[in-house]
């Protein structure tokens, strides 16, 4: 299975300017984990990307949530082409400890792919458990 198969699309988008608190409730009424930053200008190009990981980091730290999304956005964007395989999305995630990866359509902004995503699907299951990950390579049960 290919990541353009399983990408939710189309992502939900905010511009660096809006307000953390703004996209924190996009992300609530939306349920949704991660909001794509992009320009005005160029809304299929993905410029950072604000996570509930973000969001929590900024309370903690006592982060205005008056001040622009773009003092906390992620960047530079980990993204994946569409043709991707869903097992190297995976290793990715993994790699990058990171629950969302941005899926893109020759560059141009396309889906995002969660970990929920990635375990709701049987099919993506068995094709990662096909492909396998080295035993040594697996992260701690911690």
């Amino acid at each position: 299975m290919k990541a353009e198969i399983l990408a939710r699309k189309p992502p939900i988008t905010a511009t660096p300017d809006m307000r953390i608190k703004d996209v924190a409730k996009i992300m609530a009424e939306r349920k949704i984990g991660l909001v794509v930053i992009v320009e005005k200008n160029q809304p299929d190009v993905a410029i950072g990307v604000v996570s509930e990981r973000d969001l929590v980091r900024a309370v903690a730290n006592n982060v205005g949530l008056n001040l622009p999304v773009k003092e906390i956005m992620s960047s530079p964007v980990i993204t994946v082409e569409g043709e991707e395989p869903i097992w190297n999305v995976a290793k990715i995630m993994r790699e990058h400890n990171i629950r969302h990866v941005v899926v893109t359509n020759k560059g141009k902004l396309y889906g995002v792919i969660s970990i929920r995503d990635l375990v709701a699907e049987e099919s993506v299951l068995k094709s990662l458990i096909e492909y396998g990950i080295p035993e040594e390579h697996r992260p701690s049960a911690d």
